[in-house]
């Protein structure tokens, strides 16, 4: 009879949902949608792959090429929204179930690095590179895949499978272009850190429209960036302006320094 009433007592407490329900459950049991469209701040551009993260679950998504999203997520959670060159967006869940719209538009940040001076143990542009891989850390430490199936190879090592391009191939396509655009972001901020607008006008005198039209017919590649000393870069950037001066459609090649 004790084990009867029990085992009853055990069940109601079961199906009421009480002391053996974990903590939050219900919070998972109701997810919200979070989704929406990611443009630039005057809605024009389309940002694709934009990253979406939810900094209290970890979950990751990418936008779709029309900047769309979605992403499951709980009441309270913070969602961060971002694309590389971008200054970032965050939205808070507050609808407890069902759908929530959020259309995040983004504006461009600033090119960055009026300076070449170091100060400290890492000068401006490390500091800010710094920033954005943390910022991206979750994607970028995310193994890309390929499509081609090794492991479905025939035993007598002839045959390739090739995946189906499923959903997962398309995340994974999504990481590969967003890997390639970061790589190229960190190649142009270096490039504008090293041959920044002040450091070009401080050298050559040169200032307004005469400026840009001579930094868009001169701008030293990424790899003499990264092996020119700040002081043949003077030098080289001088020698281009003297040029300049004496004939703006004489063009010099990028090895010339004198």
């Amino acid at each position: 009879m004790i084990s009867r009433l029990l085992f009853g007592t055990m069940l109601a407490v079961l199906l009421a949902g009480g002391a053996f329900t974990p903590a939050g459950a219900q919070d998972y049991q109701n997810p919200v949608t979070l989704r929406g469209q990611i443009t630039s701040a005057d809605g024009q551009l389309v940002l694709y792959p934009a990253t979406i993260r939810n900094k209290n679950t970890g979950a990751r998504v990418f936008s779709d090429q029309g900047g769309y999203y979605r992403i499951n997520a709980n009441s309270g959670d913070e969602i961060l929204i971002s694309f590389i060159g971008y200054v970032s967006d965050s939205v808070k869940v507050t609808n407890v179930a069902g759908t929530q719209i959020y259309n995040a538009r983004l504006r461009m940040k600033e090119r960055f690095l009026p300076q070449v001076e170091v100060s400290g143990r890492w000068n401006p542009y490390q500091l800010d590179s710094i920033a954005r891989y943390e910022e991206f850390r979750p994607f970028l430490e995310e193994k890309t895949r390929t499509l081609v199936d090794t492991s479905k190879r025939t035993s007598g090592g002839f045959g390739i499978t090739f995946s189906p391009f499923t959903r997962a191939s398309r995340k994974q396509k999504d990481l590969r272009k967003f890997k390639k655009l970061y790589a190229e972001n960190e190649i142009q901020q270096y490039i504008d850190y090293r041959y920044s607008k002040s450091f070009v006008s401080r050298v050559t005198g040169f200032t307004g429209d005469t400026l840009m039209q001579f930094m868009q017919v001169y701008t030293p590649s990424y790899g003499l960036l990264r092996k020119i000393t700040n002081e043949d870069l003077i030098m080289w950037i001088s020698v281009r302006a003297k040029q300049w001066k004496q004939d703006p459609k004489r063009v010099l090649k990028e090895n010339d320094l004198q």
